[in-house]
């Protein structure tokens, strides 16, 4: 497990962070609270039937966002939403274990309303989900992303991750189509401390 006197300490209760975009735009990231369940339906609603394609789940079901509301658990699905004016603009996840032998390990997702993909908000919310993995103890990140979605790709390698792997046919989209995922990879700990050795 973590060494939790070497690291930054982070309070995910009290976690806020206001931040500006490329062109000036002020918003806010913090973790989800239940009370954002309608928020984030609206948010959702807006996704394009193209990149619907790419998401995980069917996130036109409001049945869904009541069980991610309903089930928050900041020690296992860390939730952090990017606010402008009382409106969700991006949604992304950390998930983590809090044992085992993947324990240092944490699995990263991150979506971004279309008309904030043009000003820098989702290099800022990969960078973010970075830094406080690093808090949390976490020393590497893991994004699976089909390979397809080269926007997607392309904005976590400048973030610093890089592509690991591809395996063809691991996912398949709405359509029941199989999607080759590409599975991209950062080291954290290192980037933070250059004198990182593991114990073995």
């Amino acid at each position: 497990m973590s060494d939790s006197t070497i690291y930054p300490e982070i309070d995910l209760n009290t976690y806020r962070k206001e931040t500006r975009l490329k062109d000036g735009t002020k918003i806010l990231l913090r973790p989800m609270v239940a009370a954002d369940k309608d928020a984030l339906f609206e948010f959702f609603q807006a996704v394009p039937t193209e990149d619907a394609r790419y998401l995980r789940e069917d996130v036109s079901s409001i049945l869904l966002i009541e069980k991610w509301a309903n089930k928050l658990d900041y020690s296992r699905t860390l939730p952090i939403i990017a606010v402008k004016d009382g409106k969700i603009i991006g949604d992304s996840i950390i998930n983590r274990r809090r044992s085992g032998w993947k324990w240092h390990v944490g699995t990263v997702r991150v979506f971004v309303h279309k008309d904030y993909r043009a000003v820098g908000l989702g290099h800022l919310m990969i960078e973010e989900l970075v830094e406080i993995a690093y808090k949390l103890g976490l020393e590497k990140l893991i994004a699976e992303i089909p390979d397809l979605n080269t926007p997607a790709i392309n904005a976590f390698m400048k973030a610093g991750f890089y592509r690991a792997a591809v395996i063809p046919n691991l996912a398949k989209d709405r359509d029941n189509m199989p999607m080759d995922v590409a599975v991209m990879v950062k080291d954290v700990k290192p980037a933070h401390d250059e004198t990182y050795e593991f114990d073995f």
